[in-house]
């Protein structure tokens, strides 16, 4: 029994392991705009770019991620998850190349384009890989970990780009996608893929090696059986949208991707080090940015300790609850500052308003939406949905974060608070009226509630 253990532990974790080393490794950008573009205006800088090429290339990142789950809607047609992920690691190599070889902003602005092509396709893959292979009891903290290795590299970007050269730390980010490759390519792909191919005898073997044991008949019964109804449909864009139970889903992921993009998150992690600039907080903005990445760490953190507890609904309304508490306060700083209102005595305002935001966005917002991707959609629409959820997704902070700067530069940094505020009042009202609790149950038991089945049939 313990040596059954251990090899279910063994080949489940190494491979959810192995797609956080992924995720790291493809999340670095995510962090890199808010220490290195102030770099580009020192004077031995290898270029000068403006503030408005600036927002463009901090933008540009999830442009690309953005177009990268498109991409996997084509590519998930010939070859499987894990393939998909292995080829997401190309563009990370060539995008920060062109970085280090850099010197003009276009340069700058196609290499991020061509990184987040690479990001967007992990993160529409690696959700669905993990919820296939991953068991109903501990499937929420391994597809909540994606959220931790994420974090875990924009606080890698925050502390080190800063303190090197822009081609030292580009370099260093360049050689990360390795261990990942090196990892992922010996493991088995899903069950579920192979099921769906037709290949039951493949499926088998992967299901064994992910649980470490050849008991897996009644497990692989349940696969098979769920495949065939879903297959059995024709899983395009008219089975996604026009099936009520898909079009349910589909629904509250898209919702949650904007409310997730439209709490402040973009603007605080793409600019956090110009916001504690313009705040006259005494610590420079490089250090307290470096403490937002590790808030970030430590809220992921808490989400992951408690995300199989407490549930997916709670979690969500207490980061939704405490985003729009957090925003206002730094809205409250800067509109005070527009007012020409003395704020000396209350500095410390949006340092502290940023780091609450970053916990509560943190324990719930950051994750879940990424966590309930890989459980709320049946084997046949997945691929597709998890695409458009996580190209909305960036699209929507593509437009977030381009927008953040205009708005602060032309109207006021207070005016864009103000904003995510009412955004994050919007998105409490949604989950608490609206969102489904997915903790514990199985993908069967996820795809029967949405479908509003009993025993296999649907009730009309």
């Amino acid at each position: 029994m313990k040596k059954k253990t251990f090899q279910s532990t063994m080949w489940l974790y190494a491979a959810a392991i192995a797609g956080y080393i992924g995720i790291f490794a493809g999340s670095t950008p995510y962090g890199w705009s808010s220490p290195v573009l102030p770099l580009y205006k020192l004077d031995d800088s290898p270029l000068f770019i403006t503030d408005a090429e600036g927002a463009w290339i901090a933008s540009a990142f999830l442009l690309g991620n953005g177009i990268g789950p498109l991409i996997s809607i084509v590519l998930s047609r010939y070859t499987g998850r894990k393939m998909l992920l292995l080829a997401a690691s190309l563009p990370w190599f060539v995008g920060w190349a062109m970085i280090i070889f850099a010197r003009s902003a276009w340069e700058l602005l196609v290499s991020r384009i061509i990184s987040g092509l690479g990001t967007g396709l992990s993160f529409s893959v690696l959700p669905m890989y993990l919820g296939e292979i991953a068991p109903a009891k501990n499937r929420g903290i391994i597809l909540t970990m994606i959220t931790m290795s994420q974090r875990l590299a924009v606080l890698f970007s925050y502390a080190i780009c800063p303190f090197l050269s822009i081609q030292t730390s580009a370099l260093i980010s360049l050689v990360l996608p390795i261990p990942f490759v090196c990892c992922f390519i010996w493991l088995p792909e899903s069950p579920y893929h192979w099921m769906r191919r037709g290949c039951s005898e493949e499926a088998a073997k992967s299901l064994a090696a992910f649980r470490g044991t050849t008991n897996i008949q009644a497990e692989l019964q349940i696969i098979e059986k769920s495949v065939s109804e879903e297959c059995a449909h024709s899983g395009g864009l008219r089975e996604l949208f026009c099936v009520r139970g898909n079009a349910k889903s589909m629904s509250i992921g898209l919702a949650l991707r904007l409310f997730q993009q439209c709490s402040g998150n973009q603007a605080i992690m793409m600019y956090s080090q110009m916001i504690f600039d313009q705040a006259n907080v005494q610590l420079e903005g490089k250090y307290l940015t470096i403490i937002v990445g590790a808030i970030q760490v430590i809220g992921t953190i808490l989400c992951t300790l408690f995300v199989d507890r407490l549930g997916r609904r709670p979690a969500l309304l207490f980061s939704a609850i405490g985003s729009m508490i957090t925003t206002s306060t730094v809205a409250v700083y800067f509109h005070l500052q527009h007012l020409n209102v003395s704020t000396s005595s209350i500095e410390w305002l949006p340092a502290t308003g940023c780091m609450l935001y970053v916990v509560c966005f943190c324990c719930g917002y950051a994750p879940l939406p990424t966590t309930m991707n890989g459980e709320m959609f049946p084997t046949n629409v997945k691929s597709l949905a998890c695409a458009i959820n996580v190209s909305f997704a960036n699209f929507t902070g593509f437009i977030v974060g381009k927008s953040y700067q205009v708005i602060s530069d032309s109207i006021g940094i207070h005016i864009a608070f103000w904003i995510f505020t009412f955004c994050n009042l919007c998105g409490s009202v949604f989950i608490y009226l609206w969102m489904p609790e997915t903790k514990g149950k199985t993908l069967q038991e996820i795809q029967e509630e949405f479908h509003c089945k009993k025993s296999g049939n649907q009730v009309t």
